[in-house]
């Protein structure tokens, strides 16, 4: 990402901002609910995708429950257009933290998978980055335990939340540390609920920013740079991502990247084609939203919150395209 380009890329990164579409799963037969936990599945859908809409990145999973579900959270898998979503959560209160087991990426849940998938992804197209996507701690703390009980816990345990989180990022940077061993690229941090509108600037300073820097830190030491998104409006804590160590910053589509760029020079912007846009079209607004963001400055131009799975591949070749071609 330090390297000069002649245009800004087009990605998808996967996870949470999940790059997969049923009519690419229709003509691979590389169908949710199996490719979530099938390496070789889960690799050629990805690989199609970037072939046949032109998204320039390979980006696995399809969703953001696995570390959740290798916590000891229940999952269920959805279907062709549906991600898994937690169906149970393993913690009823923040201090049962204590009750989690630490992570083995190579062992627990789908993070096996992932990390084969990773492997066979990096291996078979070192040309296509491949992205290694984590759950930021506030936002995998709310698929372990009611997200009332957790933001009302900010306000009367802190001490305890604070504990949490600590263990839950130590634990994502164990298997941020096998997506790089097993060929990641780039790591790519999704935190929706760590989103300024929420938190305010005072929480976000002391419950997203330090875990999320921690793990950022993890990531440059191995050598790969990093991308976090958070979503909804963000102009509350534009100050506290002056502090933020990713090189980038990827953001929800009610953001203005004008502004954000003006109130955060020097830092790299991605996004943020709107997600419903994107399914719902027509192509010519695709095209023309694209262009503005381009215009705008945006560094990396991507969907908001990744791709729903009932998106046309026409609608994103519209924004690949667009991309493609440069700002005329």
């Amino acid at each position: 990402m330090a390297e000069q380009v002649d245009r800004p890329p087009v990605i998808a990164p996967g996870g949470m901002m999940t790059m997969a579409c049923k009519e690419v799963m229709d003509q691979t037969n590389c169908r949710w609910p199996a490719a979530h936990r099938d390496a070789a599945k889960m690799a050629e859908l990805s690989i199609s995708m970037h072939h046949e809409t032109g998204i320039e990145n390979l980006g696995i999973p399809f969703c953001m429950t696995v570390e959740a579900e290798a916590l000891g959270g229940e999952v269920e898998d959805g279907d062709e257009v549906t991600e898994p979503h937690m169906i149970h959560y393993p913690m009823k209160s923040v201090e049962e933290w204590r009750n989690l087991q630490e992570l083995n990426p190579y062992k627990d849940g789908r993070l096996p998978s992932i990390l084969a998938c990773t492997s066979l992804l990096s291996k078979g197209h070192p040309d296509i980055p491949a992205i290694g996507n984590l759950v930021g701690p506030l936002s995998l703390a709310t698929s372990l335990i009611d997200a009332f009980l957790l933001f009302k816990a900010l306000r009367q345990r802190p001490e305890e939340v604070h504990r949490m989180l600590d263990f839950l990022a130590d634990n994502s940077i164990s298997y941020g540390e096998a997506l790089i061993r097993n060929g990641a690229d780039l790591i790519v941090i999704s935190d929706p609920s760590a989103t300024g509108e929420i938190l305010g600037p005072d929480m976000f300073n002391a419950f997203a920013l330090p875990y999320l820097n921690q793990m950022i830190h993890r990531m440059h030491t191995l050598g790969k740079p990093v991308i976090v998104h958070i979503c909804g409006r963000i102009a509350p804590v534009y100050e506290s991502l002056k502090r933020l160590v990713a090189e980038c910053i990827s953001v929800d589509s009610v953001v203005n990247i004008k502004e954000m760029r003006n109130a955060i020079p020097g830092k790299k912007l991605m996004g943020n084609v709107s997600t419903i846009l994107l399914q719902n079209g027509p192509v010519d607004m695709i095209q023309k939203v694209s262009r503005n963001l381009l215009r705008s400055g945006v560094d990396i131009l991507a969907p908001a919150c990744g791709i729903g799975a009932k998106t046309p591949v026409r609608h994103i070749r519209a924004m690949t395209e667009t991309a493609k071609a440069g700002i005329q």
